[in-house]
């Protein structure tokens, strides 16, 4: 039986996806397709001037400044010592291990997790303090109806402030890692 025309259409159209998500899956060597170490395309000049390195200096924390190829592993304070069940040690820079461009995008993803982990070490403290302020307020003598009025008040406040915490903050970052 013939295929009509709208089935040879969709037929051709999953080939085609299959084969986009076939060259996707293929590895590409980062040395054939990145050729310029990233240091060089990101020089120490550029760097010093960057808003990465401003923002950091800001916060007092000493930007790392990419001045050759070298990779993530050897500039990480960690002391890598996690032996696998083979008796090795794992990597947990991946394929990000050996360059410039890896350093720069294991700092990144580093970067980022580390604000996580800060933000939400902020907010948990803000939390158990906002809560004891509202137990100050439930434990306080309410006989007089003016500062009855004056408690709920600021207890409402102070809830509707704790609910901004239960939020999630969405930030856009560019795609680094394909």
């Amino acid at each position: 039986m013939a295929l009509t025309n709208a089935e040879k259409v969709r037929l051709h159209r999953e080939r085609q996806k299959a084969k986009k998500q076939e060259d996707l899956k293929k590895p590409s060597s980062p040395s054939d397709l990145f050729q310029k170490p990233f240091y060089e395309f990101f020089p120490v000049d550029e760097q010093v001037g960057s808003s990465f390195a401003q923002s950091l200096e800001l916060c007092g924390i000493s930007p790392p400044l990419l001045e050759d190829d070298s990779g993530p592993e050897a500039v990480t304070l960690d002391t890598l010592e996690s032996p696998s069940e083979g008796g090795g040690h794992s990597n947990p820079f991946g394929s990000s291990k050996g360059t410039s461009l890896g350093r720069a995008e294991v700092t990144v993803g580093c970067l980022i997790e580390a604000a996580r982990d800060l933000a939400i070490q902020i907010r948990d403290y803000k939390k158990s303090e906002i809560e004891a302020r509202i137990g100050e307020i439930e434990a306080s003598d309410l006989s007089d109806p003016d500062a009855r009025k004056r408690a709920f008040e600021e207890a409402a406040r102070l809830r509707k402030l704790l609910d901004e915490f239960d939020k999630q903050l969405r930030l856009s970052f560019p795609t680094w890692k394909a």
